[in-house]
């Protein structure tokens, strides 16, 4: 049964604005949201948004806490990409789905759900913590930079690891109908592992300036983005030394820090 203060069950599908998500996480990598903002841009430019938003990949898992409040628990980089991109407001929007309602939970025990279903990263843009879940930043606007977010990014491009399957498939979900997600992470947040791996062993050339000056200048100055691109590509050849990680050679990315091209597949076999 429908609760009586909001309208959505468990499984629902429905239009979430991205200035109303609630994010789970302090950080995000901001040269990665760049490159999917521009992929946002020229996917609405050519008609296709609804398209893009549908498929399974990218529906935005929802826990609906106290004061029915939409927490999301993953896809922070799309929601902040729709958020930032240059499009109608109107059209800022992601599909959000129904994990968990949790809204009559007292917050103290609702936060205690969510860290005990790994449903939040409690750790802030320099890896400490874990810290109290009430200084999450409250909208996804004011979410940090972490450039190690964006490199670990990178090495999931380009298969140096996995978080789950469901990323791989691309059909198209009925909105209108429930829905349960087939596929569930199974490395809970390795890509925050992985960057806090990278922070310790790999060190990037930008002044403390640099990472404070990006936040600082929300939603971003490209100057300072421009910097982060530069450090973060000469990173590339200490990562592959440090874990070896051969299908790191042959990657291409632009001068935004965008994937341009995966190396083929034989090049990459020793």
């Amino acid at each position: 049964m429908k609760h009586a203060h909001h309208p959505l069950e468990v499984g629902d599908i429905f239009v979430l604005p991205v200035a109303k998500v609630r994010p789970t996480q302090f950080s995000i990598g901001l040269v990665s949201v760049d490159c999917k903002k521009r992929q946002v841009e020229e996917t609405f430019a050519s008609g296709r948004m609804d398209d893009f938003l549908r498929q399974e990949g990218r529906l935005v898992p929802v826990v609906i806490g106290p004061g029915d409040e939409l927490f999301i628990t993953d896809h922070h980089h799309l929601s902040t990409a729709v958020w930032r991109a240059d499009i109608p407001e109107e059209s800022k929007h992601v599909y959000g789905y129904i994990l968990q309602d949790w809204s009559e939970k007292h917050p103290d025990l609702f936060w205690r759900e969510m860290i005990e279903n790994n449903l939040t990263w409690l750790y802030d843009d320099k890896g400490d913590g874990p810290l109290n879940p009430h200084l999450l930043p409250r909208s996804i606007g004011h979410i940090l930079n972490d450039p190690y977010r964006t490199l670990s990014r990178w090495l999931r491009d380009c298969g140096c690891y996995t978080k789950d399957s469901l990323k791989d498939k691309t059909h198209l979900v009925d909105v209108k109908a429930k829905y349960v997600p087939e596929s569930h992470a199974k490395a809970f947040f390795i890509e925050f592992r992985w960057a806090n791996f990278l922070r310790a062993n790999v060190k990037l050339e930008l002044k403390k300036a640099d990472f404070s000056r990006t936040c600082e200048t929300m939603p971003y100055s490209s100057l300072y983005l421009t910097k982060e691109v530069e450090a973060l590509i000469k990173a590339f050849d200490i990562v592959v030394s440090l874990i070896g990680c051969q299908q790191l050679r042959g990657v291409t990315y632009d001068k935004h820090g965008c994937l341009v091209k995966l190396p083929h597949p034989e090049a990459v076999k020793e």
